[in-house]
């Protein structure tokens, strides 16, 4: 019988994950993130403080769980420093840390053509990215010229990666104005990571074999959510991977068959960072007031976060497209103080209206037909229970879990670990 969960983001990210993946932890062996970068954090609230990861898994909090930074992940050793020794600083043991050979590493001239590629183009076309080096990095990845974590522990091919790769790079900065890199500033920073790092750097299969041989709980953490996936999502307004199960399956190094549960993660309204259409986003006080209430900014830009209603079709979307087993309903207690609420469960677009999900371009022109139901008006950050909640909030996640097509399995009514509702 396997072990392994993937969580997953239903929506456009800033689902809650982080914090889901943090209570679920605590009974688990492993935690791998297994695709991403630095540029979108998982916040998480424990005993220990309030923290914003964006590449170290959300299971480093437990001494007792091994996390890895899979395969399908660009990494910023200088991010995971600093994030690091701000975990340590709050009394965190950060020993169990591990990064896959295969991994690709974000370099500082990845950052600074995220920057500028990012600021050549229009206000309209642009994507919104966090200038974080997470695009270029991929790309390097995709035309194999990227530097992966193996090579920190071999310098001579370092070098030569190295010196195959910046004639191209330096072109491309010098295009846009930018200082170029020598070869050897890039060596003396890797051997900084290399002293810093080195240990953590492992090949993740025979550790991953053997814990699910030995029948070990597995726990699959992705980044951002499907809306962004790059296949699948709002695209070009996307990230530059898969954030689904399907990537999990790729990121992490685990066949789709060994994968026994699929939890999607799910805000009880919307929420979206960067640019791209977003259906059910609203621009009167009731988006501000989620926005208020909810603390939507977000956890790596503090860019406040574009706030709407649920969108179920969206949801109902990325249920099949990565098989959920059951749904993590988040936030439940920001709708305590709203009158009414609403869920999408249709659109129309040019006249027509449509159940499923369309292409970007029609998106952008989709016009939301909702439901509305009466709120609950109470406070419910102190239920444990399904019946402790009030009737009018169970009328509503029985709803969102109908429309999705998944049964709920937990309900967070807070931010501490304990508030949350195991169905």
């Amino acid at each position: 019988m396997s072990n392994i969960t993937s969580i997953v983001g239903a929506q456009w990210g800033d689902e809650g994950k982080g914090r889901i993946v943090d209570y679920l932890a605590v009974h688990s062996d492993i935690v791998i993130r297994y695709q991403g970068g630095d540029n979108a954090g998982h916040t998480v609230i424990n005993d220990k403080g309030k923290f914003a990861l964006h590449i170290i898994p959300s299971g480093i909090f437990n001494p007792e769980t091994t996390n890895i930074v899979g395969a399908g992940t660009v990494v910023n050793f200088e991010t995971m420093a600093t994030e690091l020794a701000s975990i340590a600083a709050k009394g965190v043991e950060v020993t169990n840390l591990f990064v896959d050979v295969r991994a690709h590493l974000i370099m500082p001239y990845h950052c600074m053509l995220d920057g500028a590629q990012e600021g050549s183009k229009s206000q309209k076309m642009q994507i919104g990215t966090t200038k974080r080096g997470i695009g270029p990095c991929y790309s390097d990845k995709a035309t194999r010229s990227g530097i992966r974590a193996a090579d920190l522990l071999d310098f001579d091919r370092l070098k030569n990666r190295l010196e195959m790769a910046l004639p191209q790079k330096n072109r491309e900065l010098s295009y846009f104005g930018l200082p170029e890199v020598t070869v050897d500033e890039m060596l003396a920073l890797c051997a900084k990571w290399r002293d810093q790092f080195g240990d953590k750097i492992i090949d993740t299969v025979p550790l991953l074999r053997q814990a699910y041989e030995d029948n070990k709980k597995i726990l699959l953490e992705g980044q951002l959510g499907i809306m962004r996936d790059l296949d699948w999502g709002i695209y070009p307004y996307t990230t530059s991977s898969s954030p689904t199960s399907g990537g999990a399956t790729c990121g992490a190094g685990i066949a789709p068959s060994r994968i026994s549960e699929v939890i999607g993660v799910a805000k009880v309204y919307s929420t979206s960072v960067g640019g791209g259409p977003f259906m059910t986003e609203l621009f009167d006080e009731i988006g501000t007031k989620l926005q208020t209430v909810g603390k939507e900014f977000g956890a790596t830009t503090g860019r406040p976060r574009r706030c709407g209603w649920f969108d179920a079709v969206a949801a109902d979307y990325s249920c099949w497209i990565n098989g959920f087993t059951s749904i993590a309903l988040t936030k439940l207690d920001i709708l305590d103080s709203f009158e009414k609420l609403k869920i999408c469960v249709a659109y129309k677009v040019n006249g027509e209206i449509i159940k499923h999900l369309p292409e970007t371009a029609q998106q952008e022109i989709a016009q939301p037909i909702y439901e509305e139901y009466d709120g609950w008006m109470s406070d419910t950050t102190n239920a444990r229970k399904w019946e402790n909640l009030p009737k009018n909030a169970q009328i509503y996640c029985k709803r969102l879990s109908e429309l999705v097509g998944a049964p709920i399995k937990y309900i967070s009514v807070g931010p501490e670990r304990d508030q949350i509702i195991i169905m």
